[in-house]
């Protein structure tokens, strides 16, 4: 019998290819085309919300998603940076940047994901029932039954032990291409930003636990706060507008302070991107607020997609397999960051803190389902002594 249900969770299709199945079986009736397109708009949306800001990732199998899904997919749709048609402009090419979907949008795109999981209920392919995911999105809280809390801590568990550790060496171990390496100077220039960008990007990820859209955000002045605080930083999170409190280290600072100088530049931003040449614009010279507004070219934000390639290709040259059953991404450095943290004896509510959680109910769920027994064998042998 185990052995049959491990057969059949091992057949069950990943978050993306349980998306696609949708539209590949379900049966839009009378809404034809017009409905498909709505709700391919909202599952799009809904991918985007799991790449870059869930706990869950586009590889995981679908029946790791959390009860919390759609509470936690509308909660990232209000701060969500997205682009579409100006509003004042008839001209269809004419696309602006917004930061967070109207509640008419979010409404639909809230109908989309509750026939995707109605469709993925009729499959048996979800561990929660209707009913959990119900409590979860009027609530915002829930306690997890405890076949839940098993499923959550094999999630956490593909997390790598050594992930942070090993990344970083790799990272550390990128060669800087020199004058004997590359001749033309520009790109040599590009190339040595992109190797000091990515082993910077690892370093803080490892450092901070932030997610990729966080770490994106992060600035110059948060860089020189850092080294006037010891390294110490309260971040706002985009998703859940609470306080994250991390720490930059000396390694880590140094590795950042690196990768500033050989930039040389005034962009504001921390991450940026490099555009084809790797040089700043030489038609003008930018300022810092020009910098501020690029959306696109050397100089503007780095997008958390970028990110995400840097580290798996980094993840690759690791000896990882992102396309095998083990979480290597972005969000791996959280996971990596806050079992740490809970082995070395760390609480609850300070790993939450650290986290910048919105509940420590979260906290407990996803990353100590299960008593720290070695934690409580020391303190039983305190009180004995």
């Amino acid at each position: 019998m185990i052995q049959q249900t491990e057969a059949k969770n091992r057949d069950l299709p990943t978050i993306e290819q349980a998306v696609e199945a949708f539209f590949n079986d379900f049966d839009f009736g009378d809404g034809g085309e017009r409905t498909r397109l709505s709700y391919r708009s909202g599952a799009r949306a809904f991918l985007r919300f799991i790449k870059e800001d869930s706990e869950c990732d586009l590889d995981m199998s679908i029946e790791k998603l959390p009860s919390s899904i759609s509470a936690d997919f509308n909660a990232w749709m209000q701060t969500a940076v997205h682009t579409g048609p100006g509003p004042e402009s008839d001209d269809s090419n004419d696309i602006e940047t917004y930061e967070g979907y109207s509640s008419s949008t979010r409404r639909l795109y809230l109908q989309a994901l509750s026939r995707l999981l109605r469709f993925w209920w009729y499959r048996e392919w979800l561990t929660f029932s209707p009913e959990e995911e119900t409590r979860a999105r009027k609530a915002l809280q829930i306690q997890r039954t405890r076949d839940e809390r098993r499923r959550v801590q094999t999630r956490s568990g593909d997390v790598p032990t050594d992930f942070g550790d090993r990344m970083l060496k790799v990272a550390n171990a990128l060669p800087l291409p020199t004058d004997e390496d590359i001749s033309d100077p520009r790109e040599r220039r590009k190339a040595r930003l992109e190797t000091l960008r990515a082993r910077a990007l690892v370093h803080t990820l490892r450092a901070t636990a932030l997610r990729a859209g966080d770490v994106c955000s992060l600035t110059r002045t948060d860089v020189l706060l850092a080294h006037q605080t010891g390294g110490h930083l309260r971040i706002e999170m985009a998703k859940t507008r609470l306080a994250a409190y991390v720490v930059l280290g000396k390694q880590t600072l140094a590795a950042i302070d690196t990768y500033l100088k050989e930039r040389n530049d005034v962009s504001p931003c921390l991450f940026i991107q490099h555009g084809r040449t790797g040089a700043p614009p030489r038609k003008r010279i930018l300022s810092s607020e020009a910098y501020r507004h690029r959306r696109r070219g050397y100089g503007a934000r780095l997008s958390p997609g970028s990110v995400r390639r840097i580290v798996v290709e980094l993840a690759n040259a690791a000896g990882y397999n992102p396309e095998r059953d083990q979480f290597v991404s972005t969000h791996a450095f959280r996971h990596w960051h806050a079992q740490r943290l809970i082995d070395l004896g760390a609480s609850i509510d300070e790993v939450q803190s650290i986290l910048g959680h919105a509940r420590a109910q979260t906290t407990k769920d996803v990353y100590a389902p299960e008593p720290n027994i070695t934690q409580i064998f020391f303190w039983e042998e305190k009180i004995q002594e």
